[in-house]
């Protein structure tokens, strides 16, 4: 049974990196990067990687009857829109949370080709994912990336009490439309290594400079599309001060030189610039009406 292209998004963090795995809110959107997964007839040449691999042995109840019967499909994936080429033409991802999409969209396909449409099955999709995300990824991680990859909407995540809390953003009701673009490092970002790092020498000894970063990100979550330009720009410059603490703290390699230029290029033009995720490389969050054609990075203009 051949069954239409799925796309899954990429994500990214506009805010609450590494608050969110303490009970903050982070804000996440989709951005115009998709993975494709499509189901062929024999098993690709080049192994599953691990996500994968997990989520199509990930038992799956309400299709178990319909897989035992048709069987666990073979899947094509074009992730190439989640990769960027450096100047040496290697092959280096872009930090859109390849990983997280990718445990969706097998999940995702797996519903489809049972006949159980993915829109329907959001909330089952998205714990399902987040399972095996969470399995390959060695239980590090939020679950953030996998909600936006599941919903594919603009939200709000959160955890109270080992629960995922989601709300989803209405940006038809705007009050405050800006800009959004996002710039890539040049350089791949090891997320797990500098959450791990972060966990391991942060978090449990600097209870004050913790606290004011789950506070930083829970306003700035809120004034997101709602709060004027001025208001959002001193608290991304907040933020961006207190992980810059924190950060040194940890003794992880959140900013390159590059955020610091991008940083003061975007004050310079009236805007203002941020890691996204983990940081130490990947995406730069650029904010506000700026001269964009100056740049020559790789830009991901933010559709929203």
């Amino acid at each position: 049974m051949q069954i239409s292209k799925i796309r899954i998004p990429g994500k990214v963090m506009l805010s609450g990196e590494y608050a969110v795995l303490y009970g903050a809110k982070s804000v996440l959107i989709p951005t115009p990067r998709y993975l494709e997964l499509s189901e062929v007839t024999a098993p690709p040449e080049i192994p599953y990687s691990k996500v994968v691999d997990t989520a199509l042995k990930y038992p799956i109840p309400q299709i178990e009857e319909y897989e035992s019967k048709a069987g666990i499909p073979h899947i094509k994936i074009d992730n190439r829109e989640f990769y960027a080429s450096d100047n040496e033409s290697k092959s280096i991802k872009l930090g859109l949370g390849g990983s997280a999409a990718e445990a969706v969209g097998v999940v995702s396909l797996r519903y489809e080709r049972a006949g159980l449409k993915r829109a329907d099955y959001s909330d089952d999709i998205f714990k399902h994912a987040f399972s095996i995300h969470k399995q390959a990824q060695s239980g590090l991680g939020s679950g953030a990336d996998v909600a936006l990859c599941s919903y594919g909407k603009p939200l709000k995540f959160s955890i109270l009490k080992q629960s995922h809390q989601i709300e989803f953003i209405n940006l038809k009701k705007t009050k405050n439309y800006i800009p959004l673009h996002l710039v890539w490092t040049g350089l791949p970002a090891d997320t797990r290594k500098l959450v791990s790092r972060f966990q391991n020498r942060f978090a449990d000894s600097n209870e004050d400079t913790l606290n004011q970063l789950i506070n930083i990100s829970n306003r700035l979550a809120e004034s997101w599309f709602v709060s004027p330009r001025n208001e959002l720009f001193d608290l991304i410059n907040e933020f961006n001060e207190i992980m810059r603490e924190c950060a040194a703290i940890a003794g992880i390699p959140y900013r390159l030189p590059i955020h610091d230029e991008l940083e003061v290029w975007a004050k310079n033009h009236g805007g203002r610039a941020k890691p996204t995720g983990a940081g130490g490389g990947d995406m730069i969050l650029l904010v506000g009406d700026l001269p964009i054609d100056q740049l020559k990075q790789l830009i991901i203009p933010l559709r929203v």
